[in-house]
């Protein structure tokens, strides 16, 4: 927004607000800023419920969750991305931009890691063995390259197992001596 249409009182409609944020445009506070001076200077008394600035600010806030969501996410290793993490971002997405999230979309990209995840069974914790064998970490490797393209993503679920399958090894070692 510039200051030409506050000074004019061009005010977005509701309907024209909506459409932008669903056509991906980000609403920043300053937009919000220059639609609520509008509006008040419009209607002499200031942002009304429902109308522009509300709406403006609603789509402006939906559209912050849903940054800090997606950085909350990318901050995870891929393997560790679950099915949970792909439904929160794929909500906060549709409320940010108003509709729901089709192809291409970022809840779409992440949907597929967590697809791809869940079926390799990398991000369920609940009824991983307390005991990890060199194989199971194997195992683990293999799938996990298959998945990422003949790369093991640093961090992954994979690396944790070869982690803890080579300290469950040297604590036996240490304890039974060497074989």
């Amino acid at each position: 927004m510039d200051q030409r249409q506050v000074m004019s009182f061009d005010l977005p409609t509701v309907a024209e607000i909506q459409l932008a944020a669903e056509r991906g445009q980000r609403i920043t506070q300053d937009d919000v800023s220059a639609i609520s001076q509008a509006e008040s200077a419009l209607t002499g008394r200031g942002p009304s419920r429902g109308g522009p600035a509300a709406t403006a600010q609603s789509l402006s806030m939906r559209q912050m969750n849903f940054e800090n969501k997606v950085a909350e996410v990318s901050r995870k290793p891929s393997s560790a991305i679950s099915l949970e993490d792909a439904e929160e971002i794929q909500a906060t997405e549709g409320r940010a931009f108003n509709q729901p999230p089709g192809v291409g979309y970022i809840s779409a990209q992440v949907r597929s890691i967590a697809d791809s995840n869940d079926a390799l069974g990398l991000t369920a914790t609940a009824n991983v063995p307390a005991y990890i064998t060199k194989d199971d970490a194997r195992d683990a490797q293999h799938a996990e390259a298959t998945v990422y393209g003949g790369q093991n993503p640093r961090g992954g679920m994979a690396a944790q197992m070869q982690s803890a399958a080579d300290k469950i090894d040297n604590a036996r070692r240490g304890s039974y001596g060497s074989y």
